[in-house]
Protein backbone atom coordinates (compact mmCIF):
# COMPACT_ATOMS: atom_id res chain seq x y z
CA UNK A 1 0.00 0.00 0.00
CA UNK A 2 1.17 3.87 -0.73
CA UNK A 3 0.78 6.25 1.56
CA UNK A 4 1.07 10.09 0.13
CA UNK A 5 1.22 13.20 1.75
CA UNK A 6 -0.71 16.31 0.03
CA UNK A 7 0.73 19.96 1.11
CA UNK A 8 -1.52 22.59 0.15
CA UNK A 9 -2.02 26.12 1.03
CA UNK A 10 -5.31 27.08 2.50
CA UNK A 11 -6.77 30.88 1.23
CA UNK A 12 -8.99 32.73 3.00
CA UNK A 13 -12.31 32.80 1.51
CA UNK A 14 -11.85 36.76 -0.19
CA UNK A 15 -8.85 38.03 -1.92
CA UNK A 16 -6.33 37.88 -0.22
CA UNK A 17 -2.81 38.92 -2.07
CA UNK A 18 0.00 36.41 -1.13
CA UNK A 19 3.80 37.31 -1.12
CA UNK A 20 5.33 35.92 -3.85
CA UNK A 21 8.58 36.63 -6.24
CA UNK A 22 8.51 38.83 -8.55
CA UNK A 23 5.00 40.72 -7.48
CA UNK A 24 4.31 43.59 -5.50
CA UNK A 25 4.59 42.95 -2.09
CA UNK A 26 1.04 42.82 0.12
CA UNK A 27 0.70 45.72 1.72
CA UNK A 28 0.48 45.74 5.74
CA UNK A 29 0.06 47.34 8.75
CA UNK A 30 1.55 46.18 12.20
CA UNK A 31 1.89 47.35 15.73
CA UNK A 32 5.27 47.60 16.33
CA UNK A 33 6.67 46.36 20.00
CA UNK A 34 7.46 50.06 20.64
CA UNK A 35 4.01 51.00 20.29
CA UNK A 36 4.03 52.54 16.83
CA UNK A 37 2.86 51.08 13.57
CA UNK A 38 4.66 50.14 10.41
CA UNK A 39 2.27 50.61 7.14
CA UNK A 40 4.35 48.90 4.13
CA UNK A 41 3.26 51.30 1.67
CA UNK A 42 3.65 54.18 3.48
CA UNK A 43 7.38 53.64 4.15
CA UNK A 44 7.55 53.11 0.60
CA UNK A 45 5.87 56.02 0.24
CA UNK A 46 8.43 58.19 2.13
CA UNK A 47 11.87 56.29 2.11
CA UNK A 48 13.33 54.89 -1.63
CA UNK A 49 15.07 52.70 0.21
CA UNK A 50 14.83 48.33 -0.15
CA UNK A 51 12.89 47.12 2.81
CA UNK A 52 14.10 43.21 4.78
CA UNK A 53 11.74 41.63 6.13
CA UNK A 54 12.38 39.03 8.28
CA UNK A 55 9.58 36.43 9.87
CA UNK A 56 10.65 35.15 13.12
CA UNK A 57 8.93 33.53 16.47
CA UNK A 58 10.49 33.95 19.78
CA UNK A 59 10.68 30.24 20.46
CA UNK A 60 12.01 29.81 16.95
CA UNK A 61 15.95 28.44 17.78
CA UNK A 62 17.00 29.65 14.42
CA UNK A 63 15.83 32.53 14.82
CA UNK A 64 18.02 33.41 17.90
CA UNK A 65 20.49 32.66 15.93
CA UNK A 66 20.40 35.04 13.28
CA UNK A 67 18.52 37.95 14.97
CA UNK A 68 22.61 39.33 16.22
CA UNK A 69 23.64 39.05 12.67
CA UNK A 70 20.21 41.25 11.29
CA UNK A 71 21.12 43.57 14.02
CA UNK A 72 24.49 43.82 13.21
CA UNK A 73 23.43 44.26 9.19
CA UNK A 74 20.90 47.20 9.85
CA UNK A 75 23.43 49.28 11.38
CA UNK A 76 26.22 48.52 9.24
CA UNK A 77 23.63 49.33 6.34
CA UNK A 78 21.79 52.18 6.90
CA UNK A 79 20.61 52.59 3.16
CA UNK A 80 18.01 49.48 4.26
CA UNK A 81 15.01 49.44 6.38
CA UNK A 82 14.71 46.15 8.22
CA UNK A 83 11.66 45.40 9.79
CA UNK A 84 11.12 41.80 11.98
CA UNK A 85 7.90 40.84 12.71
CA UNK A 86 6.84 38.48 14.63
CA UNK A 87 4.44 35.05 13.40
CA UNK A 88 2.79 32.27 15.18
CA UNK A 89 3.83 34.01 18.60
CA UNK A 90 1.90 35.67 21.32
CA UNK A 91 2.85 39.50 22.02
CA UNK A 92 4.11 38.35 25.49
CA UNK A 93 7.14 36.15 24.60
CA UNK A 94 7.76 38.92 21.15
CA UNK A 95 8.30 41.26 24.19
CA UNK A 96 10.50 39.30 26.07
CA UNK A 97 12.46 38.09 22.57
CA UNK A 98 12.71 41.79 22.15
CA UNK A 99 14.12 42.68 25.87
CA UNK A 100 16.41 40.24 25.54
CA UNK A 101 17.88 40.57 21.86
CA UNK A 102 17.24 44.47 21.86
CA UNK A 103 17.84 44.33 18.18
CA UNK A 104 18.57 47.72 16.16
CA UNK A 105 15.58 47.28 14.04
CA UNK A 106 12.04 47.55 14.24
CA UNK A 107 10.07 44.49 15.32
CA UNK A 108 6.17 44.25 14.55
CA UNK A 109 3.78 41.32 15.93
CA UNK A 110 1.62 39.80 12.81
CA UNK A 111 -1.90 39.83 12.63
CA UNK A 112 -4.17 37.17 10.80
CA UNK A 113 -4.22 39.57 7.43
CA UNK A 114 -0.08 39.53 8.01
CA UNK A 115 -0.21 35.92 8.41
CA UNK A 116 -2.80 34.90 5.16
CA UNK A 117 -0.70 37.23 3.35
CA UNK A 118 2.68 36.08 4.36
CA UNK A 119 2.12 32.22 4.50
CA UNK A 120 5.49 30.00 5.04
CA UNK A 121 6.18 26.43 5.77
CA UNK A 122 8.70 27.86 8.74
CA UNK A 123 10.74 29.72 10.56
CA UNK A 124 12.32 32.18 9.93
CA UNK A 125 11.65 33.60 6.74
CA UNK A 126 13.29 36.62 4.86
CA UNK A 127 11.98 38.75 1.95
CA UNK A 128 13.80 41.42 0.24
CA UNK A 129 11.12 44.34 -1.12
CA UNK A 130 12.41 46.57 -3.46
CA UNK A 131 12.14 50.34 -3.07
CA UNK A 132 9.53 49.97 -5.61
CA UNK A 133 8.08 47.59 -3.76
CA UNK A 134 8.50 44.20 -5.51
CA UNK A 135 9.21 41.30 -3.75
CA UNK A 136 13.05 40.39 -5.50
CA UNK A 137 13.56 37.24 -3.28
CA UNK A 138 12.81 35.39 -0.37
CA UNK A 139 14.86 33.33 1.64
CA UNK A 140 14.07 30.23 4.23
CA UNK A 141 16.50 29.83 6.81
CA UNK A 142 19.03 31.40 8.85
CA UNK A 143 20.15 34.82 7.13
CA UNK A 144 23.66 36.22 8.05
CA UNK A 145 25.34 39.64 7.29
CA UNK A 146 26.63 37.96 4.05
CA UNK A 147 24.06 36.56 2.93
CA UNK A 148 21.61 39.90 3.20
CA UNK A 149 24.39 41.85 1.58
CA UNK A 150 23.95 39.28 -1.14
CA UNK A 151 20.27 39.32 -1.01
CA UNK A 152 20.08 43.29 -1.05
CA UNK A 153 22.30 43.71 -3.77
CA UNK A 154 21.52 41.36 -6.46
Amino acid sequence: MIIGLVVAWVIPSGEVEVAEVGRPAPDFTVPLLGGETFTLSSQLAADDRPIILNLWASWCIPCRTETPDISAFAVANPDVKVIGVAVEDTETAARAFAEEFAPSYDLGFADDEFEAAYPRLGLPVTYIIGADGVIQEMFNGIVDQEILGDMVSG
